[in-house]
């Protein structure tokens, strides 16, 4: 054929898939190609776990490790792998045939690995010790494996008999809402949204995607444990529900226009019964705002708490924390690890239908007054000292068949130890937008240990330090101590300015810098301070990743209705020079505030398309040291008929959603300081 009549064909073609239709066609294309690949492979799969791993290209691979034949058992032998992808394994190089002891092992996510712990201290480790008091031998073989999903799980388990485990415990669940997605999956959610609205997705994604995925997930625990011969216990996360803060950015519920406002103002209103001390009035108001949003905003939750707290209502304090918990889950966000309702109660139920044996975290952690005990945690959903080795005191008397209670939990990790660990918590908690105070408290319990005092002030020296993060002289130290490499390294590899940490910074000036002053406290720092630089980017230089799964972007959008970012500067005068649009608004005529550190800068336009503005920064609003600043958005979210088409489209597709609508869009946000 001709090139000319080639180039005409592809031309039209081209013209053809040009739109959103045209790309669903090419989804749905190779959609139909991976569908019939998989039904011709289908003659050559097995049936069994056992028999798959056998015929597998990866026989002999369990994990990180690579499975070896002895006399005495499988003995197991790390492999050669990259070190981003080895730092999510224990950190074992080499594990012995069991030979005559009882060979334990535990699978599960960045809870069971002991997070911020990790290697000092972990489920295993503590397990293994109790194990040992108790006089039968025991080997326990630690699997878990931080960031594992279910898909993780089935994986692990699908290659788990090669090792030969009599006992099997599972201590997963915070992940299972966050898992990968089929292009099945995308199809099922694109209908439900195409036919429905957003509650209609997230309840597919709930009903028909996760609650399945679970229960195969323990059917497939069900056989490798009978084709082992093993026991099970599973344990079931809690959730450190008295100190967690939801993101801000996820605070609005996906709404039509017209109930987004309504729920907006109902919210105004509740707020403003709790700060009169109202708590009936909140209670009302919150009744509504739950009718409008159907459990998918965290704020409702989150205030009906306060006011239930404030009540003398643990009862229902605690019922209201688990909604504002829950709320964001299934729609598809970017949030921190949690397990829900929905999970906790398929594990329950599931665990008590297959006879596995359970240790439950929310009984085992609890506080007198029915919330968990914040002392067991570090941060939303990883376990302190104290708390790690309570729950493997609580394992050990599973395993060992004794009564619930009669193994004590230990505390072997030292205090300097300790101390780091809380610092490595207080990083963590600051990184996701968690309570001030708690950062505070973590911090000043840390410094009052010497070696917590000399990790403190080296932070510190390294989050006012202006260059690279990785070529500061604090490196070093920071990561001296194996938990604090394991944790910090990713962190402190990166390139950035600054690694901003806002609440970070000011906890360590007010709890180290009152005797240890390291940077004076007039000195000027910089002329101009680019703000968004400090925002929390992605992967690619100068892009911002979005609390949606959706590609990194060139500019800063914010979801919430508020956005709140932080700068370090001194006291002065300034301009504060930004670059924004407001994409949808609801109410024409409602500004776009800007507030530094509480004092109202200015009301700016509500202007669909990218405008500049100046704001003068007069005497006493700017101080030394860290500075906040706040661009509170007109409600947005008038496109919501054509986000939800164009969602689904890109569902069908394969792509992710927006699901949320956009307050407002930031280019460009700089502080110039003054003479």
């Amino acid at each position: 054929m001709p090139k000319d009549s080639l180039r005409h064909r592809a031309d039209n073609l081209a013209r053809l898939l040009a739109d959103g239709r045209g790309a669903e066609i090419l989804a749905e294309l190779q959609k139909l190609g991976l569908e019939t690949a998989g039904v011709r492979s289908t003659a050559a799969t097995t049936s069994t776990p056992e028999a798959a791993v056998a015929a597998s290209p990866d026989g002999g691979v369990l994990g990180a490790w690579r499975v070896a034949p002895t006399p005495d058992g499988p003995a197991l032998h790390r492999r050669d792998l990259p070190p981003e992808e080895l730092r999510s394994w224990a950190d074992v190089e080499h594990v012995p045939a069991a030979g005559d002891a009882t060979r334990v092992v535990l699978l599960g996510e960045s809870s069971a690995r002991g997070f911020l712990l990790d290697p000092l201290l972990t489920p295993a480790v503590a397990l293994q010790r109790q194990l040992d008091a108790a006089g039968a031998r025991h080997q326990v073989v630690d699997l878990a494996h931080t960031g594992a999903d279910l898909r993780d799980l089935a994986q692990t388990l699908h290659q788990l008999p090669q090792a030969e485990p009599e006992v099997i415990v599972v201590y997963a669940g915070n992940n299972w809402v966050r898992s990968r997605h089929t292009p099945a999956h995308l199809d099922l959610l694109a209908e439900a949204l195409r036919v429905g609205d957003y509650l209609a997705m997230r309840r597919a994604y709930l009903d028909r995607i996760v609650a399945p995925g679970i229960e195969q997930l323990l059917d497939r625990l069900s056989r490798t444990a009978r084709a082992c011969g093993s026991e099970v216990v599973v344990v079931i996360p809690e959730f450190n529900l008295r100190d967690w803060v939801h993101d801000p950015e996820l605070e609005l519920p996906p709404l039509p226009a017209k109930d987004l406002l309504t729920w907006s103002e109902l919210r105004s209103e509740a707020e403003a019964a709790f700060d009169a001390g109202d708590d009936e009035r909140v209670l009302t108001v919150t009744a509504a705002m739950a009718r409008l949003d159907a459990g998918t905003s965290p704020v409702t939750g989150y205030l009906r708490a306060r006011a239930a707290g404030r009540a003398d209502d643990p009862r229902g304090a605690r019922a209201a924390l688990l909604d504002a918990r829950d709320a964001v889950c299934g729609l598809l966000a970017t949030h921190t690890p949690r397990i829900t309702s929905g999970v906790r109660t398929a594990l329950v139920e599931g665990a008590a239908r297959r006879g596995f044996r359970t240790v439950d975290l929310a009984e085992l952690l609890r506080a007198d007054d029915g919330l968990p005990d914040t002392a067991h945690f570090l941060d939303y959903c990883h376990l302190s000292s104290t708390g790690i080795e309570t729950t493997a005191a609580a394992v050990a008397d599973v395993i060992a068949g004794h009564a619930p209670g009669r193994t004590a939990p230990q505390e072997t990790l030292s205090a300097p130890d300790r101390a780091i660990g809380d610092l490595l918590a207080a990083i963590h908690n600051s990184y996701y937008a968690q309570r001030d105070d708690r950062v505070v408290s973590l911090v000043a319990g840390a410094v009052t240990v010497p070696e917590g005092r000399i990790f403190a002030t080296s932070l510190l020296r390294l989050l006012e330090s202006t260059g690279p993060v990785w070529a500061s002289a604090a490196v070093p130290e920071l990561t001296a101590r194996p938990h604090a490499a394991r944790y910090l390294a990713p962190m402190l590899s990166r390139s950035a300015e600054t690694l901003g940490m806002w609440s970070l910074q000011q906890a360590l000036r007010e709890v180290v810098g009152r005797q240890d002053t390291l940077v004076p406290r007039g000195r000027a720092v910089g002329g101009t301070v680019d703000v968004l630089r400090t925002a929390e980017q992605g992967l690619i230089d100068g892009a911002f990743q979005s609390v949606d799964h959706r590609p990194e972007r060139a500019f800063f959008q914010g979801f919430g209705p508020v956005t709140h970012l932080g700068f370090r500067a001194a006291a002065g005068t300034a301009t504060v020079r930004l670059t924004y649009r407001v994409p949808a608004a609801i109410r024409q005529g409602d500004p776009v505030t800007v507030v530094v550190n509480g004092h109202h800068l200015g009301d700016l336009p509500s202007v669909a398309s990218w405008t500049s503005a100046d704001l003068s920064v007069g005497p006493g609003v700017l101080q030394d040291g860290v500075n906040r600043l706040e661009l509170r958005w007109p409600c947005g979210g008038d496109d919501w008929p054509e986000r939800r088409l164009a969602d689904a489209s890109r569902l069908a597709r394969g792509d992710y959603p927006f699901v949320r609508a956009v307050q407002g869009e930031l280019f460009d946000l700089a502080v110039e300081m003054h003479d």
